[in-house]
């Protein structure tokens, strides 16, 4: 996968209890080979909450895909 972006939107799956659409907002790391780079990601809907009091996750390219809205 190319370089993505700030404000690239992606779709993601993280595990079945969690997926969404978001935004990229910067790189956590620069990649491994076949899960490639890993990214900040700011979810559309509000994640924040007793257990991960965050609001930004981080994701494997592996784990979503770019959308074109």
């Amino acid at each position: 996968m190319k370089n993505l972006v700030q404000g690239t939107r992606i779709q993601f799956e993280i595990h079945p209890d969690f997926k969404g659409k978001g935004t990229i907002v910067g790189v956590a790391t620069n990649g491994q080979p076949i899960i490639g780079k890993m990214y900040i990601i700011e979810p559309d809907d509000k994640i924040s909450n007793e257990v991960y009091d965050y609001t930004h996750f981080v994701a494997w390219e592996s784990q979503f895909r770019v959308i074109n809205e």
